[in-house]
């Protein structure tokens, strides 16, 4: 990924929205090619992995097979090559196909294990260590952010979850529906950040499908806005994260039925300490409406869209440009250097 860093922009449109503007193509592409996928490669156990967004997106994708009684699971690179032992066959994504931890956990597996790579790159480390390769999406992701790479893999896990769990499922219906979110979404998740102070510490809350959502959508605020940013579980937050926020705090909460009365009391509570709120299919001092899919493992997907929107036009009132990680500034290039040495990311 930081092998070649992105062209620099000055202001809007950063590629960080191009790329959101160009999802849609990504999608259908996407879902052309898993259309096409031989799913030979399916046994009785699924495991999923990856880093960062690419297992966040995986990760959603997958969580539909929450209906099924299949046996699956998902479990991040780093944490599978070390302390799992895996069976049946492995789905392993990496945007790039060059990240070492996702790359050194396909090569940990036995040779029992069928491994499969997901990329946007033909003839990288990922594919070259499966067994079996699939090339996803109309093109890369030039922002680091990863923003249009983050659908393509939903998408493909999606596809692949559908097949395995054996779940009618219309990814084609749920695909004009993502589309629909970035047609409409834009004007107005830029009038509530704009109506919102600039925080100090951001809190991303997500319950069940949506707690993998509030962590991405934490990763991809941190990314583009360099703010600090947390993804937590909904509940979870009110052990110990309320001891630190205060009136430069904003409190994101991804709501839904289930947990309406629990966001509620969590909104009415930031009030007293002066957090601002901004509430997903619910009421904060900001509020957005998103479409709900009919299936409830497909909303947090949907979601994605308003979360990225605001990570974006946050930057822009920051005057942060999110394509890159903060690279322009040798210290943190030279980090990013030691801990992904060239070709490791």
């Amino acid at each position: 990924m930081t092998d070649d860093l992105p062209e620099v922009r000055k202001n809007h449109p950063y590629l960080m929205y191009e790329m959101l503007k160009k999802t849609p193509a990504g999608i259908r592409r996407t879902l052309e090619i898993m259309k096409g996928v031989d799913y030979s490669f399916l046994t009785d156990t699924l495991y999923f992995t990856g880093n960062g967004t690419a297992y966040h997106s995986s990760t959603l994708g997958a969580q539909i097979l929450w209906e099924s009684r299949k046996d699956w699971k998902s479990i991040q690179a780093y944490e599978l090559e070390h302390y799992h032992h895996v069976k049946g066959t492995l789905v392993s994504f990496s945007h790039t196909g060059k990240t070492k931890s996702t790359v050194d956990a396909v090569n940990s597996v036995g040779s029992d294990v069928k491994t499969v790579g997901v990329s946007h790159y033909p003839d990288t480390p990922i594919i070259k260590a499966s067994s079996y390769g699939i090339v996803i999406g109309d093109s890369p992701d030039v922002s680091l952010c990863n923003t249009k790479a983050f659908f393509d893999n939903a998408f493909a896990a999606l596809e692949i979850s559908r097949v395995f769990g054996e779940i009618e499922l219309d990814t084609d219906a749920f695909a004009d529906l993502i589309e629909k979110e970035i047609e409409e979404q834009e004007t107005k998740v830029s009038a509530a950040v704009e109506a919102l102070p600039v925080p100090k510490d951001i809190f991303v809350l997500g319950a069940g499908p949506s707690y993998i959502a509030a962590r991405e959508a934490a990763q991809k605020l941190k990314e583009s806005t360099h703010l600090h940013a947390e993804g937590i579980e909904l509940e979870e937050f009110n052990h110990g994260c309320t001891s630190v926020i205060d009136d430069r705090s904003l409190v994101i909460i991804i709501n839904s039925p289930e947990v309406n009365k629990r966001t509620s009391d969590i909104v009415r509570a930031c009030t007293t300490v002066g957090t601002k709120t901004l509430v997903i299919n619910g009421t904060g001092d900001q509020s957005l409406k998103v479409r709900v899919p009919e299936n409830q493992y497909l909303y947090p997907i949907a979601a994605m869209v308003a979360l990225y929107y605001t990570a974006y036009f946050l930057a822009l009132k920051t005057g942060i440009n999110p394509d890159y990680l903060r690279f322009e500034d040798k210290r943190y290039l030279d980090y990013d250097n030691i801990v992904f040495p060239p070709g490791a990311h």
